[in-house]
């Protein structure tokens, strides 16, 4: 999949969602080479971002740590993935592909679905609206 119309090139600014992220060339490498590798649909990549500007409004008060959009990145994918493919990865094959232990990655999970008040569900104008 080409993602280059999603994740900015190298020495870009943020995407038009998220003006005040500037990621880094090295997360840029890690979302390219997550994306190439799960070959999840540009539809879970729209909708893992729209995941996190759903966490970022419930939780404003929550400023990540240094290295935490690696962790961010990946949990809001691999939820994005399970709510909309039928053949999923499973958290071991997340883990394997990010080399964020399972332990952590099931601890994030669970954490991520709670800033979202477990609500994945997305309407198709919210959808729609979304990636316009």
């Amino acid at each position: 999949m080409d993602s280059s119309s999603i994740i900015p090139p190298p020495g870009g600014n943020g995407h038009r969602r998220f003006p005040d992220f500037k990621p880094r060339d090295a997360f840029k490498k890690f979302c390219r080479d997550v994306i190439s590798a799960t070959q999840v649909s540009r539809s879970v990549i729209h909708l893992s971002l729209l995941y996190i500007h759903r966490m970022k409004i419930n939780n404003p008060a929550i400023k990540g740590q240094n290295g935490s959009e690696y962790r961010t990145f990946t949990v809001a994918l691999m939820l994005a993935n399970k709510f909309l493919d039928d053949n999923t990865y499973t958290n071991k094959t997340w883990s394997e592909v990010t080399n964020i232990p399972v332990s952590e990655i099931n601890t994030m999970e669970m954490e991520f679905l709670g800033s979202l008040n477990y609500q994945l569900y997305v309407s198709e104008k919210q959808y729609f609206d979304w990636v316009q």
